[in-house]
């Protein structure tokens, strides 16, 4: 089976450091083209075409579903989802209240973009949502949380020398400070954040305020931008592929029963003259214990 990542024009350059021939054009239109390929999608959510003719199809081994990345990309519904597992900023949809400082973002949002933060009283415009304001610039700090399966890589946001200087920055610009190891409550609540949207790969961006984590959203497509994420998403990706697609093995030979046949005992002074029948003994192969196989270190 052959590993393809599947991404947006965007992220192309960033998706070929995964390991994997990468595209942004499958060839086909059709899903079932695909059936003895793994797709990993990197940001991608273009529906496919099913035999009949609609365009309804997802791979039949894929990570990052369609609909998932769909349902992520939509942030002001993902967040509410996010928020049924774990901690989140206050949504506001239709306005924010007088005295309360937040962020306002377009639903549909990449690296930071488009985001102001305002006061309130306010009215929310089409388009945007609000999330109340953490300031994590004295204590606390805004993390970054990579994921692949089950496994987890944390890094916090750190202001660089070509960073300006902003009342209230857009820290995605941000450069990282790799953590050693991840709070257990960061690694699981993180892996909850993605199962809720049904990502299996991806990274969340995370505040600690108040000695609480609260998750502002995830990315389906999360630059790999740095050595020590590339080299994270190449091998966890190693590891998720082999154990959400295991390869099949092929089915063992029937096991064919072995007949014995024991002759006729010879008839002696003390038969009573009838001839017996043959002895049949039937042995099923397969139940016999298996040749041990040594594993060599």
């Amino acid at each position: 089976m052959a590993v393809k990542v599947f991404t947006i024009e965007s992220e192309y350059d960033s998706a070929c450091r995964l390991g994997y021939p990468t595209t942004t054009y499958m060839g086909s239109s059709f899903a079932y083209k695909y059936d003895n390929d793994i797709i990993i999608r990197w940001g991608n959510s273009s529906r496919f075409y099913n035999k009949d003719g609609s365009k309804t199809a997802e791979f039949k081994q894929v990570l990052n579903p369609a609909e998932s990345i769909k349902v992520n990309c939509r942030k002001n519904e993902s967040i509410k989802l996010l928020a049924q597992v774990v901690n989140v900023p206050t949504i506001y949809e239709k306005k924010v209240p007088k005295g309360v400082l937040a962020v306002i973002r377009p639903i549909e949002h990449t690296a930071g973009n488009g985001f102001s933060v305002q006061k309130g009283p306010l009215k929310i415009e089409h388009g945007t949502y609000g999330t109340r304001y953490l300031d994590v610039t004295k204590s606390g700090g805004e993390y970054r949380v990579w994921f692949c399966g089950k496994k987890t890589l944390c890094g916090q946001r750190v202001k660089m020398e070509c960073n300006e200087e902003q009342k209230h920055p857009c820290r995605s610009n941000w450069g990282y400070s790799f953590c050693g190891s991840i709070a257990p409550s960061l690694h699981h609540q993180t892996l909850m954040a993605a199962k809720k949207i049904g990502l299996d790969v991806g990274a969340a961006d995370v505040l600690y305020y108040k000695r609480k984590w609260y998750f502002l959203e995830l990315n389906s497509a999360p630059s790999v931008d740095h050595r020590v994420v590339r080299e994270f998403f190449q091998e966890a990706l190693k590891e998720l592929v082999k154990e959400k697609f295991p390869e099949k093995k092929e089915e063992a030979p029937t096991a064919v029963p072995v007949v014995e046949v024991k002759p006729s005992e010879p008839k002696n002074n003390n038969d009573d003259g009838i001839k017996k029948k043959s002895e049949v003994v039937e042995k099923d192969i397969s139940a016999e214990p298996p040749v041990p196989v040594v594993a060599s270190s």
